[in-house]
């Protein structure tokens, strides 16, 4: 290995060895040979492996409607040590596994609708404060971007969206207009909320980005971090993915400066969290409609779902309720 480190090891040997290395990875890796189960040998299966399955024929219609696999994640957690024995601990439970996923759910939906609030607050903000400093078409300025690249990409994918929309709006335009791109404000609302976030983080003009992330309650960098997390968890809710007992893809940035508005202390909470993740969800929803029930809500998920681990599955911190950002009481 150090020998081919050296710039004076020739070409072809430097690829010589990348491939030998290639191989004995290849050689340690596995063929995956598992058939695929009927319903009733996947439930077979589970029993074997220690669940308690209280209802048989509720169980069958769960896995031929929601599938193993998406339940697995619900199960995992049920499993005993070491996890690759497949053995479930005592007193483990089908309908309690149902009952997380169900969990799971309905905050997903929760996180969903406030998320919608966020994101058209988002797209209207942006709109509006680069239109009236620019023009209609400010967005299609390379002079406006960090990375021409990023912004051509950026400008071909805002054409293909646009000339695809069957909004109505779209359909007028291009019947009445020559020009090659719609305004800001139409052409804006037709496009993802992930390719908006970008936008936002390739501006160069740091007046327009600090005005719009003042209106939130935070500095540039942390809206920038904030809203990359809000498109993720958007898009975990969209998809149907597993919101609870994870470690997310991406961490919450370090403060430079607090917040503005009442925020948490994050000592010694995991900054991928479930946790983390909802309070960035709560902190600018609160920006949005200061007078939400998020918290509320939350509150009666929490108790409806008794059962729910808060702590361990989702990094909610002791006194959680006491922070500054949740004790303050929205509805008023």
């Amino acid at each position: 290995m150090y020998i081919c480190t050296q710039q004076t090891t020739p070409a072809y040997l430097r690829c010589a060895l990348g491939v030998v290395i290639y191989f004995i990875a290849l050689l340690k890796l596995k063929i995956y040979t598992k058939p695929p189960l009927t319903y009733q040998e996947q439930l077979d299966k589970l029993i074997e492996r220690g669940l308690t399955v209280e209802y048989p024929d509720k169980a069958l219609h769960l896995l031929e409607n929601l599938s193993y696999y998406r339940l697995s994640g619900y199960l995992y957690p049920m499993l005993a040590e070491p996890k690759d024995s497949h053995k479930f601990k005592k007193d483990s439970t089908f309908e309690n596994a149902f009952k997380i996923y169900c969990f799971d759910r309905e905050l997903k939906q929760l996180l969903a609708g406030e998320i919608e609030k966020i994101e058209v607050s988002f797209r209207a903000k942006i709109t509006y404060v680069l239109s009236h400093k620019y023009d209609a078409f400010w967005y299609t300025y390379e002079r406006l971007f960090k990375s021409l690249d990023t912004h051509r990409k950026s400008l071909d994918s805002t054409y293909s969206m646009v000339n695809e929309s069957t909004e109505d709006f779209a359909i007028k335009f291009r019947k009445n207009y020559v020009n090659t791109y719609l305004p800001s404000w139409m052409a804006l609302e037709i496009v993802t909320f992930t390719h908006l976030s970008k936008l936002y983080s390739n501006l160069v003009d740091s007046s327009a980005k600090t005005e719009i992330a003042k209106f939130y309650g935070v500095n540039t960098p942390i809206l920038e971090n904030w809203l990359m997390i809000i498109t993720y968890t958007r898009n975990i809710c969209a998809h149907h993915s597993r919101f609870w007992n994870r470690r997310l893809s991406y961490k919450l940035s370090k403060f430079k400066k607090e917040p503005i508005y009442d925020w948490v202390d994050m000592n010694g909470v995991t900054k991928n969290s479930s946790y983390a993740y909802i309070c960035i969800v709560k902190y600018l929803i609160d920006r949005v409609n200061p007078k939400n029930t998020f918290k509320d809500k939350i509150l009666g998920l929490f108790e409806k779902y008794s059962n729910i681990d808060i702590h361990k599955g989702m990094s909610f911190p002791e006194g959680w309720k006491e922070q500054p950002l949740w004790k303050l009481d929205s509805t008023k």
